[in-house]
This record gives C-alpha cells, sequence and structure tokens, in this order.
C-alpha cells in the first residue's frame, strides 16, 4: 500500500510539471491567437469547433477511465477480500485438523493405558494359574492342554504389547522424540534385516507434543511402507531443525515407482498430516531407484 501511495505522488508530480512546461510552451508561441486567425481563414472547415469536440472527447475518455478504474479497483478489493476468506477457512482448517489429532491421540492414550492395566493384569493372572495347573496336575492330557492354553497366552500377551506400542508408544513420552524416531527405526528395520542408516538431532525434542506425535506417526507410515513394499535393503533417516523448520527426510534403495504411477504406498495418511500441520510434502522416485520422501514442516505450533 505505501509503494502505491509513493507511486501515486510521483505520477502527480510528473503530470503538474508537464501541464506546467506545456502551458509555458504554449503561451510563448501565442498558439491560441494562432488558431483563432486559422480558424476564421479557413471558415468554411468550422476549425473553431474542434476545442469544444476535443473537450468533449477528453471528457468521455476521462469518465470512461474512471468507470474502468472504479471497476478495477471493486474487482481487487473482493479478490483480497477472498484471499482473506480462504486465509481464515484454511487456518480454520488447520485448527481443527490439529483438535482432531489431539483427540484422537488422546484416545489412543486412553485405550493403551486400559489395555495394560486391565487385561495385562489379567492375561497376567490367568498365566500364572495356567502354569500353576501345568505343576500340580498329574493328568497328562490336563498338563498338554494347559501348555497350550500357556502358549496362546504367552502370544496374546506379546501381541497385546505391541498393540499398545502401536496405540502410544512409551519412548516418546520417556525418551522424547529424538530417541523414539530411533528406537521405531531399529524395530521395523529388523524386521527385514534392512540397514538402518539415521542422523536425527537432538533438538527436535523441543517439539511440543502433537508435532512431535506426528512426527512419529510420518516416520512410522514411511517405514511400514518401505518394510512391506519396497524391497529395500537400506533405510536412512534424517530429522533436522533448520530455519524454524523440521525437515525430515526417508530415503530407501528399493524397487521405486515412475511418477506417472500409482506408487500404492498408502502415502494418503502422511500427506493428510504434513498439510494439517501446514507443512510441505515432496516425493522423489524413479523404478529401481528407490523413493525419496522430504517433508518440512513448521515448528511453531
Amino acid at each position: 500500500m505505501q509503494r502505491i501511495r509513493t507511486q501515486a505522488s510521483r505520477d502527480l508530480a510528473i503530470a503538474i510539471i508537464v501541464i506546467g512546461i506545456s502551458s509555458a510552451f504554449l503561451i510563448s508561441l501565442n498558439v491560441n491567437e494562432r488558431f483563432i486567425a486559422l480558424a476564421a481563414k479557413h471558415e468554411r472547415w468550422q476549425l473553431d469547433e474542434f476545442p469544444v469536440v476535443l473537450l468533449v472527447i477528453y471528457i468521455m475518455l476521462t469518465w470512461y477511465s474512471i468507470r474502468r478504474w472504479t471497476e478495477a479497483r471493486q474487482e481487487i478489493t473482493a479478490r483480497l477480500e477472498a484471499e482473506h476468506k480462504i486465509t481464515q477457512l484454511l487456518a480454520e482448517n488447520q485448527r481443527l485438523f490439529m483438535h482432531a489429532i489431539e483427540v484422537q491421540e488422546d484416545e489412543k492414550r486412553k485405550l493403551a493405558r486400559d489395555l495394560h492395566d486391565e487385561m495385562g493384569q489379567y492375561l497376567h493372572a490367568a498365566r500364572t494359574e495356567t502354569v500353576a495347573l501345568r505343576l500340580t496336575s498329574n493328568d497328562a492330557l490336563v498338563k498338554d492342554r494347559a501348555t497350550s492354553v500357556e502358549q496362546c497366552l504367552s502370544h496374546i500377551q506379546v501381541s497385546t504389547r505391541e498393540m499398545i506400542g502401536r496405540l502410544r508408544p512409551p519412548a516418546l513420552d520417556a525418551l522424547g522424540i529424538s530417541a523414539a524416531l530411533a528406537q521405531l527405526v531399529h524395530q521395523q528395520c529388523s524386521t527385514k534385516n534392512l540397514q538402518a542408516m539415521m542422523d536425527i538431532a537432538s533438538e527436535i525434542d523441543q517439539l511440543n507434543t502433537i508435532v512431535a506425535m506426528n512426527v512419529y506417526r510420518i516416520v512410522q507410515e514411511c517405514l511400514t511402507n518401505i518394510v512391506r513394499h519396497a524391497n529395500a535393503t537400506q533405510v536412512r533417516l534424517t530429522a533436522k531443525i533448520e530455519a524454524s523448520n523440521l525437515n525430515l527426510e526417508i530415503i530407501d534403495n528399493g524397487d521405486g515407482y515412475a511418477h506417472n504411477q500409482k506408487s500404492g504406498f498408502g502415502l494418503l495418511g502422511i500427506r493428510e498430516r504434513v498439510e494439517g500441520l501446514g507443512g510441505k510434502l515432496q516425493i522423489n522416485s524413479q523404478p529401481k531407484q528407490g523413493v525419496s520422501i522430504h517433508v518440512t514442516l513448521p515448528i511453531a505450533h
């Protein structure tokens, strides 16, 4: 706005200077007297009417310009208002997304706690009773059945612990996001004997709870996709804070895919999280050259 006002002042000054110079030039040459003499000499051509015609043309051009300028100003105003409204809607959408994620994570945390406190307690008690039955019974059939039940209960306990970890990773609360990411990479890569390389800056531990949880989920989804679909042997994770942004990069050396093909990697959830946090997602891939996923997130949330 200040630049527009400066330009208008400059244009007004130029117009005043041009008018002054033109007036001085016309006065010095007595242009009006010469025109009157010429018009009187050629009266049949009605030259004396030209000034009035020119005045009318000038007035109509001025009117036309004012009308177009008014329309342009109205259009610009409407466009600015629309852009402001869009900005407000985007901010509201982002706020609602953050609230939804917060509610979702809170429910997962409660569910994980209930599974740990309730089911874990009863599973432990059932397994203890089964072990006692196996050790005290003299019936071979009962011992075999008790052993089978004990193995089933043991499997349920392991699955429950894994489920609790997926719902709310304990390392995130106990150790912070940097250590939690390192633990996640080791766990995921060990299932397929993938070579894991990490460059995780400890400064990312300053992220607030919501952003940290979303970062964990993004990396978790990327690693799950790599383990399930990429046929990779190496995975590299980089997490750093640069210029008030968190930069995440997950690279694998798997099969990759062409840009005109659907990846099938289920990246929709990742994109929704990134955009919901006001960030940017960039995916680069070529067949047989792996996939590079780069995420930039503002850390001002």
